[in-house]
């Protein structure tokens, strides 16, 4: 039998690459060897060098060195990315033999709790058990045979699958994880609470779990958190900030924009040092180089790049003021930031308002009767915390003129959305009128036990429709808002006024540290961050926080030398209560996540969506996904359709059909995500062609969610499903390969 020690873990070659490349060191000698482990795989590997000396330069090798990676047998097993609880796989085991002989190869599927194999009763009818299954093939000399294992996943999550090849002289084994999912639309929402005992000793709270009727069974989770460091969720899953699609320039701001703030925050509190600098430094020059694909050939920014007819006024400020807030953390081109400074200076109206040349994308911002100014806004700030950069010598002169322009229209202004962006901007410009601004927003606060909040005026729905009641999502135009309340505080020098506002802020933060949508999420994290800094306690950190729920108590100690690690607790998932207290010095931050399924969304949606298959077949099928926008405004924002895929089918993204709106298309994971200018009254249908690429029967509906990307609570999710697939069989989609079919004739 083959020892375990033989088995081998699929490679990520990437990550190895990077890994051997950050080994590099810096040599005397004129030679140098590095040596590594090649991945399990038949792969050429081609090695070429070059050498930076401080006098001679740069020097490229004139040669490269190549290696074969081989080996003479070995089994691999094809996988789908994933699969829904309930539907049937056929795992292929595909066995190759580069030997000199054929060979009779047993191959062994391990027997899991976490699946069950389907297999033919004694009276040749399919039932499913739960052993080792086994089957021999003959294996030709240079050639690979495969053997197919029906089976039913049971466990949620990811599954270890485990085959073995063995012939009488050789033998092989691997091991690869299958991602299963459950039925229904997955939701989460996050109960956070500050816990502040720097004028207290004692702190109390208790938190309620509800969750709905129309669960999935098996999927609720449940978790209890705490961290020293109000930051701690960004840093601990910078990755995931946001549970959105990443596809255009200002998407890609959301991995940069968070990365400065954090490390400007660590910086200033003396804890960016080690992996969370070498991290937060990666994350950043990768986010710097691909926001330059995105840029103009007159320096302005946009979406979608060049492919988009004008640059944007808006996005080019929210590069050129992240960009700025970057500089000493990494390299960033000064000669950039000038060329797109002074493309807004260009565009400058001569009452000092800047335009919008480009696409609406953030229609708080840039629609609505107070766009021009809450724009204007927007873009003295940019050039505000650029005003120090060289050769930008028409910035005084425009932001001059567009403060003036501001203090003309803030006298006016009633909307807190508008208010609290200009107010920021005269604020940050010292402008004899920040103080009368300030008090006009302040009086259009809401107080709700101990925090405060800024909230947009409801729009009136159409006729017989009421307000989205989506699943606990925060507004992101009142986080948006509240977070520029936040930063006036912070340069106001009043933290004592701006705690309430903090408290709000961190308790509509999401288990991963974001928020609803892209731009909350960025003011959010520059906001907390700022503020933060001002309030660390660093070393006079030291609580006990104590969790009590069902009936269990466990006590987590938080001080200085584990301040910025977040300490998890999984509570059963029949928990209806949380109790925590604390006791102690410092701040910390307490949170209890909650995650499920849901089998259909209950919604008054914004949008209205039907789904059509104009063809079906076992192995190919033609989806057209047609949507309007309900809501009495003429358009939706940017909107985005993320149109799953029924498992073991692939999308066709050559064959989706063109619209004049449609900016952008990407396979992501068992769906496809559309990217529109806006979806309007009128119907905007997508059409596209779906193959099947893995044997998986008795298909599950599948979800298409369609929304605003700067409101998300704009949205609707419905199913759709195929009958020809759900009717498929196991023999359906293996036939003559599989032996259950074999038998079963």
């Amino acid at each position: 039998m083959i020892d375990k020690k033989q088995f081998h873990n699929a490679q990520d070659v990437s990550y190895k690459l990077e890994d051997n490349f950050n080994e590099a060191k810096g040599f005397t000698t004129g030679t140098a060897a590095l040596s590594t482990i090649v991945p399990d795989t038949i792969t050429s590997w081609v090695a070429s060098a070059f050498a930076v000396h401080s006098t001679s330069g740069l020097g490229v090798a004139a040669d490269t060195a190549k290696l074969e990676a081989f080996r003479p047998f070995f089994v691999s097993l094809n996988l789908p990315y994933s699969v829904v609880r309930g539907e049937e796989l056929i795992l292929q085991a595909v066995v190759f033999n580069y030997m000199d002989q054929d060979m009779n190869v047993l191959v062994t599927l391990e027997k899991s709790n976490e699946f069950k194999n389907i297999v033919l009763d004694k009276m040749g009818k399919a039932t499913t058990v739960s052993e080792t299954q086994t089957e021999t093939v003959m294996v030709q000399a240079g050639k690979g045979s495969s053997v197919y294992f029906p089976i039913i996943p049971s466990a949620l999550g990811k599954i270890d699958i485990l085959v073995k090849a063995q012939s009488p002289v050789a033998a092989d084994g691997v091991q690869r994880q299958l991602l299963v999912e459950a039925e229904g639309v997955p939701q989460e929402y996050n109960q956070a609470a500050m816990i502040d005992l720097t004028s207290k000793s004692t702190f109390s709270k208790t938190f309620q779990i509800e969750l709905p009727s129309n669960l999935v069974q098996g999927t609720t989770q449940i978790q209890a958190s705490v961290i020293g460091d109000l930051m701690g969720p960004a840093m601990a899953d910078i990755d995931s900030l946001l549970k959105i699609p990443y596809g255009c320039g200002e998407q890609n701001m959301l991995h940069f924009a968070p990365d400065v703030f954090i490390s400007k925050y660590l910086t200033e509190t003396n804890q960016f040092v080690g992996e969370i600098e070498s991290k937060a430094i990666s994350y950043m020059e990768k986010g710097y180089q691909k926001e330059l694909t995105y840029q103009h050939y007159d320096g302005s920014f946009s979406a979608f790049g060049n492919s988009d007819s004008s640059g944007s006024m808006w996005l080019t400020a929210f590069v050129v003021k992240s960009f700025h807030q970057a500089r000493g953390l990494i390299f960033i081109d000064d000669e950039l930031l000038t060329k797109a400074i002074n493309w807004m200076i260009r565009k400058q109206n001569i009452d000092g308002s800047f335009p919008e040349p480009g696409r609406v994308l953030h229609k708080a911002m840039q629609g609505g009767s107070s766009s021009g100014v809450s724009l204007t806004a927007y873009v003295v700030i940019a050039l505000l915390e650029n005003k120090d950069l060289p050769n930008s010598h028409g910035i005084t002169s425009a932001t001059a003129s567009a403060v003036s322009y501001l203090e003309n229209q803030v006298t006016s202004m009633s909307e807190p959305y508008g208010l609290s962006i200009v107010t920021y901007a005269l604020q940050l410009a010292n402008s004899k009128k920040a103080d009368d601004a300030f008090k006009k927003l302040d009086a259009l606060a809401t107080l709700e036990g101990g925090s405060k909040y800024w909230k947009q005026p409801e729009v009136a729905k159409p006729a017989g429709r009421y307000r989205n009641t989506y699943e606990r999502q925060p507004k992101a135009n009142n986080v948006e808002m509240s977070a520029y309340a936040l930063l006036i505080y912070a340069e106001r020098k009043d933290l004592a006024g701006g705690l309430p506002v903090l408290k709000w802020l961190i308790s509509q933060r999401n288990a991963h540290g974001g928020f609803a949508s892209t731009q909350d999420t960025v003011m959010a994290m520059q906001a907390l961050s700022m503020f933060a800094a001002k309030i660390y306690t660093g070393s006079g950190q030291n609580m006990q926080v104590t969790v009590a729920s069902e009936g269990s108590t466990r006590t987590l100690s938080v001080d200085k030398t584990n301040a910025i690690i977040l300490q998890t607790l999984p509570l059963p998932s029949s928990t209806k209560q949380v109790a925590v207290s604390a006791t102690g010095s410092g701040m910390a931050l307490f949170q209890v996540s909650v995650s499920y399924n849901i089998d259909k969304v209950e919604q008054e949606p914004s949008f209205a969506v039907e789904v059509s298959l104009l063809k079906e077949s076992q192995n190919s099928l033609t989806v057209k996904v047609c949507s309007r926008w309900l809501e009495n405004s003429p358009a939706s924002g940017m909107a985005v359709k993320e149109i799953g895929i029924p498992s073991g089918f692939e999308a066709d993204l050559e064959s989706i059909s063109q619209l004049s709106t449609l900016k952008k298309t990407e396979n992501a994971f068992r769906k496809i995500v559309v990217y529109l200018d806006e979806i309007s009254a009128q119907s905007t249908c997508i059409t596209f062609n779906a193959q099947r690429v893995a044997q998986v029967a008795k298909a599950q509906p599948v979800a298409v969610r369609v929304y605003d990307y700067y409101s998300p609570d704009n949205q609707i999710t419905v199913f759709y499903q195929s009958k020809v697939l759900t009717d498929t069989t196991i023999c359906d989609v293996c036939g003559q390969n599989c032996e259950i079919c074999k038998k079963g004739k």
